[in-house]
């Protein structure tokens, strides 16, 4: 008797497991499909942002110590990532001299321009408005902004 018992348990699970691995299968094999799809998708998708995400931004660097020298001293363009800092894209274009404090960074020479002794510092305004804090922790948001670094003596 429990031979007989065993082997009907064993022949229920043997025919209980030869259909039952049928619709897993096919189950497994849609869902790498739809894997694939959504990786596509997504990669599209992505690239889309990255590019939406890029600002044009325009940095001009000026000295208004001298009266024969109030013009442009450089001038350059720049596409970056939205979010950026101020001072993150100021270091990629020029030579910059700083110094760290709790408030942020003091910029005292750009290019070797600049000079503490002669009371001569460096001031930036974004789209023409002058900023209230420092250049690291300004954040480029604004599609074709333009920053403006003006040596000035006080």
């Amino acid at each position: 008797m429990k031979k007989k018992i065993l082997t009907v348990v064993v022949a229920l699970a043997a025919f209980v497991g030869l259909f039952a691995n049928q619709p897993v299968q096919e189950q497994n094999v849609q869902a790498a499909k739809t894997t694939r799809k959504t990786k596509k998708t997504t990669k599209k998708k992505t690239t889309k942002k990255a590019k939406a995400k890029q600002i044009s931004v325009t940095y001009t660097l000026k000295d208004t110590t001298k009266a024969k020298n109030k013009r442009a001293l450089a001038k350059k363009t720049f596409k970056v990532k939205k979010g950026t800092s101020v001072f993150t894209v100021l270091k990629k274009a020029w030579k910059v001299n700083y110094t760290k404090s709790s408030y942020g960074v003091f910029i005292t020479k750009i290019n070797g321009l600049g000079n503490q002794k002669k009371k001569r510092y460096w001031t930036y305004t974004v789209d023409g408005k002058l900023a209230s804090v420092a250049a690291n922790k300004q954040k480029l948001t604004k599609n074709k902004s333009k920053v403006v670094f003006t040596l000035k003596q006080y």
